[in-house]
């Protein structure tokens, strides 16, 4: 698999999307047949990108049938593994006399050297399927997880691991300049196969070693992201983010020193960082200074203003009237303010 490959049926005339779509990535990289099944218009959006060895593609699809037959098994002549991740929508499978059927958040191990039928359920609009499709080196998982094939089309649906793995996806998928770093690339897929090692067998001794360091990388990452999402809340504290997280607030202090920051550090950062890019926003010149603090989470006046001070090494008054366009309008009021000369 290429570094990244994009697809867009919307993007191609009509006419050209389900056969661009069947021959070029069906066919040639995947070793597919596809049989459509949805009454509506053919659909396919995906992005592919490479985490080392591990290969990823993040899917919006129409429903069809994806059939691998005994024939493409022997012209495509691999053995790794695949991970069918569904977000959204359905899907059957059936491969190794199993049949998956799978609905919502779940995920199943597939085998690339043996025929199988997926079978993508969606409808039009916001209810179109949505999910992760992972190509596995089968070296790599069979080190975590010596018998994986015993785990073929069966579904995992444990909720917070699962939600795990999507959110260190969602993060990965979502830092191109990660994306561009081929350590981070290769370091990126050992933790995706640490933590799917971990989904197939959560009570195996060796999956438990070998995934240790790609839990803690998933945790780590849903942590943040849960600071990210709620430092804005007054009420936000390490008892609260440990709950909401179900982890314990030691394990989250562990967490946060692998970071580089404390709890405490990461959010006044990032609601510095907030109160920051307001008082840049002539859009915000109508709040106060306190309102501004206030909507970011702090709730004492004088602390914010105490760390903003800190940080960037003025008040929060000064550093917005600093801005360039507002000592503009300044100088402009003071010049109109002075009485006009006789001629």
């Amino acid at each position: 698999m290429n570094s990244e490959l994009l697809f867009d049926s919307a993007a191609l005339p009509e006419r050209d999307r389900f056969d661009s779509w069947r021959e070029v990535f069906c066919s040639k990289m995947w070793g597919l047949d596809i049989v459509p099944t949805d009454p509506c218009p053919f659909f396919a959006r995906c992005r592919f990108v490479s985490l080392g060895a591990v290969g990823v593609g993040r899917n919006e699809l129409s429903g069809a049938d994806y059939i691998r037959t005994p024939e493409s098994v022997r012209a495509h002549d691999s053995d790794d593994f695949g991970f069918h991740l569904c977000l959204r929508g359905g899907s059957r499978i059936v491969q190794a006399g199993r049949h998956a059927e799978m609905v919502g958040l779940s995920g199943t191990l597939l085998a690339s050297d043996q025929p199988g039928i997926v079978s993508i359920l969606s409808k039009s609009g916001i209810d179109r399927y949505q999910g992760y499709c992972l190509h596995l080196p089968r070296k790599g998982l069979l080190q975590r997880v010596p018998r994986a094939e015993r785990h073929l089309a069966e579904v995992i649906s444990a909720r917070q691991p699962l939600s795990l793995l999507v959110q260190y996806l969602d993060l990965v998928f979502s830092n191109d300049a990660a994306l561009q770093q081929p350590e981070l690339n290769e370091l990126a897929g050992e933790h995706v196969l640490d933590i799917i090692a971990l989904l197939l067998e959560p009570r195996s001794d060796a999956a438990y070693q070998s995934g240790r360091g790609g839990l803690r990388a998933a945790r780590r990452t849903a942590l943040l992201k849960y600071l990210e999402q709620h430092y804005r809340d007054d009420r936000l504290s390490v008892k609260t983010a440990a709950a909401a997280l179900g982890i314990s607030e030691s394990y989250l202090h562990r967490l946060m020193a692998e970071s580089g920051e404390s709890f405490t550090e990461t959010v006044n950062r990032l609601r510095l960082e907030q109160a920051k890019r307001m008082l840049e926003d002539p859009g915000c010149d109508r709040l106060r200074i306190g309102e501004i603090a206030f909507a970011t989470g702090f709730s004492d006046f004088t602390y914010f203003n105490r760390l903003f001070r800190r940080r960037f090494g003025d008040t929060p008054g000064a550093f917005r009237a600093d801005r360039p366009e507002r000592r503009k309008a300044v100088r402009s009021m003071a010049m109109g303010a002075r009485p006009c000369r006789e001629e």
